[in-house]
């Protein structure tokens, strides 16, 4: 099952916060966040008219995180409010099975706090305990630099680069770089 015990973190401005499993009946807030993260972070895919995810859809999305072994979904939470969200999902094919990617976001007024980082030590540590996990892998803007660094410093590597990836608009390109950790 995804799941893993709930965690306490401290942010560097000394505030305490949760972290732990979401669950389906977190649809309606996790719904909430995403929205209004997608409204603000410029480094996410989806675009706010993209973004049409029903409470139902959610609500789906999160019971089959929970009920697959090879997933897993992290709510970090400050006072009952979402403030930041991390999904992990592996590969659906058997020869791919052992590897995941995860998408990662947080709130614009705790970034740099350190929830990013209780975030992915709280996935690394749940994918070294799973057998099925030997790779975790990511995907990120090449001018993410302050995300790059964070991935280095858990023991991602670069594996490659995918140029001109992310188009905005006619004249302004992303690349994007992907890295890889093994968990063994």
């Amino acid at each position: 099952m995804g799941q893993f015990q709930p965690k306490h973190f401290i942010t560097k401005n000394g505030e305490s916060f949760l972290l732990r499993t979401a669950l389906p009946e977190d649809a309606e807030k996790v719904l909430r966040f995403n929205k209004a993260i997608i409204s603000e972070a410029p480094y996410l895919l989806t675009t706010e008219t993209e973004f049409k995810v029903s409470y139902d859809q959610e609500k789906q999305f999160l019971k089959h995180i929970v009920d697959d072994n090879g997933k897993l979904a992290i709510i970090a939470e400050y006072q009952e409010e979402i403030i930041g969200f991390l999904d992990f999902h592996n590969g659906h094919k058997k020869r791919i099975l052992h590897q995941g990617a995860f998408g990662m976001s947080v709130a614009n007024e705790y970034r740099n706090q350190g929830v990013g980082k209780a975030l992915l030590t709280v996935l690394l540590d749940w994918a070294k305990d799973n057998p099925l996990i030997e790779k975790v892998y990511l995907e990120v803007f090449a001018d993410n630099t302050n995300a790059i660094c964070i991935y280095e410093n858990f023991g991602f590597v670069e594996e490659g680069r995918k140029l001109k990836a992310i188009k905005i608009d006619n004249e302004t390109y992303y690349d994007l770089i992907l890295m890889g950790y093994f968990t063994n």
